[in-house]
């Protein structure tokens, strides 16, 4: 019988917001409050393919020229820089695990040639047509957007799925529509990287949860905070620098 596979979580950090608005995080909270914010790649140490979640960010220049946000990457904060720091390279990785497809968490996809990417169906539909205030978040108004250089390695999910043994994708829909967590089994109990659905531990200190502050449906939005309260002991939260008090989980 083979024996039960647990993973460890590495949290890396590709690239930090140098004053994001934090209501984007806690919705009618916070406004006119900005803070430093990570942008993270995790790694999934034991599982077989490499695995992976979410990227990062495009350069500075980028970002400030169609975003009006300034990001800041020093040494180390490209997706093959933070991961050659693990002794992993781009080429080792075959598996992608994207939380959802906002422009902040696909950049750099093209390093990964051997990889395929999980994508929630949902969000793979409305991220190529979204509605119009929101296609600067997915850049499809720039005509090719940041999935495009993986768009034929796209790996299409509907639902909660398993992706390894002790590796689960739970779609949490709301954030945008194809929102997924990856659920993640470890000797510590399980944890849950929860992507935007929950950007900072302070949305976890208010009952019910905070929402985020950018959403498609609040409503769902709510179900999905509720749902994943049910799916694991601890929650990984998507642009906190509180998540970089551990360099691997648990």
């Amino acid at each position: 019988m083979k024996a039960k596979s647990y993973y460890s979580i590495v949290p890396l950090n590709v690239g930090n917001f140098k004053a994001l608005p934090k209501s984007t995080c806690m919705y009618r909270m916070y406004a006119n409050v900005t803070y430093e914010a990570p942008c993270v790649m995790w790694y999934l140490q034991g599982s077989e393919s490499n695995m992976i979640v979410d990227l990062g960010p495009p350069d500075p220049e980028w970002s400030l020229k169609h975003h009006s946000l300034e990001i800041i990457k020093g040494k180390g904060q490209n997706p093959r820089e933070a991961l050659h720091s693990i002794e992993v390279s781009p080429e080792d990785v075959q598996m992608v695990i994207m939380t959802h497809l906002h422009w902040d968490h696909c950049f750099g996809g093209e390093e990964f040639k051997n990889a395929k990417f999980v994508v929630q169906r949902s969000e793979l539909q409305y991220a190529i047509a979204p509605l119009p205030g929101q296609a600067p978040m997915y850049e499809t108004q720039l005509g090719s957007p940041p999935f495009f250089r993986f768009f034929g390695k796209i790996k299409v999910v509907d639902g909660d799925e398993e992706i390894e043994p002790g590796i689960k994708v739970i779609h949490l829909p709301g954030h945008t529509p194809g929102s997924q967590g990856i659920r993640v089994e470890t000797q510590e109990g399980i944890y849950l990287i929860a992507g935007d659905t929950v950007g900072l531990y302070e949305n976890l200190e208010y009952s019910p949860f905070i929402p985020s502050g950018i959403y498609v449906d609040l409503e769902t939005t709510y179900r999905s905070l509720k749902k994943l309260k049910h799916q694991a002991d601890h929650i990984l939260p998507s642009h906190d620098m509180k998540v970089f008090k551990k360099k691997v989980y648990p």
